[in-house]
């Protein structure tokens, strides 16, 4: 390139490199590499020494560049932790507002603590209340594929409810529900046989009803006649501590679509509209009586004893809602502590970081970048060059510079320059 153009003293040149790769379906952009040429062996060599300085100052430049740009990218950051924490905690002061508790403006976190303190105790008052329980020893949890006996797998909330369903799947209470065949086989033998015993895996569950199915008297989405009696589903009333999957299998096979109603002439009525569309299932009353699903009722056969006689083998009853209720504050409150405490800990990381910022030693360093930056422009002017591409510069001119050390180059040499940039 300097053999067909020898070059203007003192000027700044822009090599211009455009690929040519056809197998490209978007073109790419060209590539400019800018650079001054010197025929002045003095003016060269003082002009190495600016680039020399000029390198040195950009690199330092860079240096503290970077570090500024990581400073601020931190108080970035921090910010947005702060703005987080602060949504968070606003979202829970509301859900807490729903829930009719109203926080203070100061000494927060003490009222807090001592709402916690005082909803345990609360709780805790609900917990030792009395209720009904099943007093049937549990089969021993051994194995994981035991799930227990049949009267310990579900809880009834209403009473009546409760000892009539209890009566009803009184001969199967006492029946050890297995997930597996093998589990069932063992603790038969283990008893000798005088137990019984219930594998999951023997179950036929395409006759299992559908626990989203309608009652009865509703038929495509119309009621066929209107019952009395507030007829539901027996298993609608069951609720299930563990395993619900598992126990609605069970109380599905037990209780299918067995009915509960208020009394035994509510269910005559039921029954005799029912029979009119369709089969009419099972019906117990709240009272105790129980219409089977045959029509047959009466006698001392269909008749519920009273709780006690039930000797213990009865579902027992869950929590209050109370409970449930004082259990959801409970843990809100737990979560707006942490909350408050995530917002008052970020606050003061982000004020202690900025504190930072204004240190005389940081303003020294400010001052400094300052300086440098004035100093670079100030040579980058007594070397003419555009300051565009301060990178690709500095690596032209460290090429350049390495024969500084003598008289201008042999034009073989020069072109072995040349071929390097283009390469």
């Amino acid at each position: 390139m300097f053999a067909c153009f020898p070059g203007r003293d003192s000027t700044e040149y822009i090599l211009v490199f455009e690929p040519d790769l056809p197998a490209l379906r978007k073109p790419l952009e060209p590539y400019r590499l800018s650079f001054m040429f010197y025929n002045d062996y003095k003016k060269q060599q003082q002009m190495a020494t600016l680039t020399r300085e000029r390198d040195q100052l950009s690199q330092s430049i860079g240096v503290y560049r970077n570090w500024f740009d990581t400073t601020n990218q931190l108080v970035t950051e921090m910010r947005c932790q702060v703005k987080e924490a602060e949504t968070r905690e606003t979202h829970l002061k509301n859900e807490l507002k729903k829930q009719q508790i109203e926080l203070p403006q100061t000494n927060t976190l003490q009222y807090v603590d001592s709402l916690i303190k005082q909803k345990m105790l609360d709780q805790e008052g609900v917990m030792k209340q009395p209720r009904r329980t099943c007093t049937l020893p549990n089969y021993p949890k051994g194995n994981q594929d035991i799930l227990g006996k049949i009267a310990h797998l579900a809880q009834i909330e209403d009473n009546e409810a409760a000892k009539v369903i209890s009566w009803h799947l009184a001969s199967d209470m006492d029946c050890v529900v297995t997930l597996t065949t093998e589990a069932a086989r063992s603790i038969f033998d283990e008893t000798q046989g005088r137990q019984q015993v219930l594998p999951l895996d023997s179950i036929y569950k395409k006759n299992l009803p559908d626990w989203n199915r309608p009652l009865p008297h509703l038929r495509n989405g119309k009621i066929c006649f209107k019952p009395v009696g507030n007829p539901v589903f027996a298993r609608a009333l069951l609720t299930f501590p563990d395993n619900v999957e598992h126990c609605q299998t069970v109380f599905g096979m037990l209780l299918g679509d067995t009915i509960i109603i208020d009394n035994l002439d509510a269910a005559n009525h039921y029954r005799k509209e029912v029979v009119k569309i369709t089969h009419c299932p099972t019906l117990l009353t709240r009272e105790g009586d129980r219409i089977r699903s045959n029509g047959k009722f009466g006698g001392l056969q269909n008749k519920a004893p009273p709780m006690d006689k039930l000797r213990g083998m009865v579902f027992g009853a869950p929590m209050p809602k109370l409970y449930a209720t004082f259990s959801g504050q409970i843990d809100l409150l737990q979560q707006y502590r942490a909350a408050v405490v995530k917002l008052d800990s970020v606050n003061k990381d982000l004020d202690l970081h900025l504190r930072s910022l204004n240190t005389p030693e940081m303003q020294k360093k400010k001052q400094e970048l300052a300086e440098q930056e004035k100093s670079l422009m100030l040579i980058e002017q007594k070397l003419g060059m555009t300051p565009s591409d301060k990178v690709t510069e500095s690596l032209l001119q460290s090429i350049m510079l390495d024969t500084s050390d003598t008289p201008i180059p042999p034009k073989r040499m020069r072109r072995e320059t040349v071929k390097k940039l283009y390469r």
